[in-house]
């Protein structure tokens, strides 16, 4: 059945996670026009913040294509994947937003990130940046592993990595545990000269800013820091399990992506890593392929 935004002259992709709003315009043979950055677009965590962001990278991606976002605003069909999306408390947010755009779908990053990497066909992904989680897509169904945020989980991504390394940074301060690299590296890296200081600074902090520090362990672990290593073995472990209960048989193609993804490739096991495709599409591209499907939030 055809629906008023089947004749739609634009279409605007989004992924959205706990570091970045992404957005791509596309024309309705999916060539891209333009792109556009913005803030967090963590639904769950960044609340209204996340909806300013949203609509900055939108307003961005349609700048950058040489467009004026006024003049074709109404002709926009905007697709969201966002980190949180599907609880119920961000689809009350989302369903209530007054947006400017001709109409605005939404669903999980982790959706539109399965759909992109496989072109809408079966297959698996596992995700490694500011949080974690892995996927798989089978017949249309839709079966998630991990991804529970900074709060409650998330093991082996980013703000992870960066939390257990300032916690063990922190021990060495007070003199409990050996792990010099890892309280320099803290203080270089936060500008901080005491304990205090990292405290003050950090007390309340974002899951971005704790996934600013992940790239450092990753370096003192190449230096062969023990702490380091022993983090980096701890989230590898994970990883590993969790990518292993998205894999629905031997066959499945996996999509390893997220803004640490390169830097875990050499810590997973060697039967995974023969599972990894390159991404067939964007998880921008998945976004406006769910919305054209006309497909809704999974539960």
């Amino acid at each position: 059945m055809s629906t008023a935004k089947d004749n739609r002259t634009y279409w605007v992709g989004i992924d959205g996670g706990g570091t970045k709003s992404h957005a791509v315009l596309f024309d309705a043979q999916y060539q891209v026009l333009g792109e556009g950055r913005s803030g967090p677009a963590n639904i769950a965590r960044h609340g209204k913040q996340a909806l300013n962001a949203i609509l900055g990278s939108v307003e961005q991606a349609v700048a950058n294509s040489g467009l004026s976002f006024d003049s074709i605003k109404s002709e926009l069909s905007v697709s969201a994947g966002l980190a949180g999306a599907c609880l119920d408390s961000s689809v009350a947010l989302l369903e209530r937003w007054q947006h400017p755009f001709g109409d605005f779908t939404f669903t999980s990053d982790l959706h539109t990130a399965l759909l992109g990497a496989h072109g809408g066909g079966d297959g698996a992904v596992l995700i490694t940046g500011t949080g974690s989680c892995a996927a798989s897509l089978v017949n249309g169904q839709i079966t998630q592993f991990g991804g529970f945020g900074f709060q409650l989980g998330d093991q082996g991504s980013g703000a992870w990595l960066g939390q257990q390394a300032i916690q063990l940074a922190l021990l060495h301060a007070d003199g409990i545990t050996s792990a010099e690299g890892l309280w320099h590296a803290a203080k270089e890296v936060y500008g901080c000269n005491t304990p205090a200081q990292i405290v003050d600074l950090l007390n309340g902090a974002s899951s971005a800013e704790f996934a600013r520090f992940a790239p450092q362990v990753f370096t003192l672990a190449s230096q062969a820091d023990e702490c380091a290593q022993q983090l980096i073995q701890q989230g590898a472990d994970y990883l590993n399990t969790l990518v292993m209960r998205a894999l629905a048989d031997s066959s499945m193609p996996l999509v390893f992506n997220g803004g640490l993804a390169a830097l875990w490739l050499p810590y997973l096991d060697a039967a995974i890593r023969a599972h990894i495709r390159p991404a067939q599409y964007s998880a921008e591209w998945g976004a406006v392929y769910f919305c054209r499907r006309g497909q809704s939030c999974p539960a």
